[in-house]
């Protein structure tokens, strides 16, 4: 009885440590500020899919925002984005009328952790995307899978 209970609970220890360490990949950038401001606000739609739920697409954390018609929204994305840019390598980059309309970043590694953001924005109707991966694959293999053509 007591090695059933002292496997429960190092199986809870070693679950628990995985969750707080990708959370922790992701507390270390500017968009969790606007994953925090903006994902519980009317009108926004926020996805958070970890582990199992992304079986098939080998992410380990797939976050996402999606938000109508608030341009100030998407001025602190782009401002988030610029902090963010620091390090990384810049995929794709769209600038129309001198903003930031679209942009892919590979992020450098957290630990075994490849991590990409995405950002894309329209007129017409007006809408932000936002979106935070994480993988143990390359993030060329990921973005090879997102950009794969249908």
């Amino acid at each position: 009885m007591r090695s059933i209970k002292k496997f429960l609970i190092l199986t809870v220890v070693v679950w628990l440590g995985s969750i707080l360490s990708t959370l922790q990949a992701q507390n270390d950038l500017q968009i969790s500020k606007a994953f925090e401001q903006y994902g519980e606000r009317k009108g926004v739609v926020m996805v958070e899919l970890t582990d199992e739920m992304l079986n098939g697409y080998d992410f380990s954390l797939f976050k996402s925002l999606t938000i109508k018609e608030n341009p100030s929204a998407a001025d602190f994305i782009r401002k988030c984005l610029i902090k963010d840019e620091v390090g990384a390598k810049k995929v794709k980059q769209v600038v129309a009328n001198g903003v930031s309309t679209s942009v892919y970043l590979q992020l450098p590694p957290k630990g075994q952790l490849y991590r990409l953001i995405l950002f894309n924005e329209t007129f017409n109707p007006e809408k932000i995307t936002l979106i935070y991966i994480e993988s143990k694959n390359d993030s060329e293999d990921v973005l090879k899978l997102i950009l794969k053509k249908k």
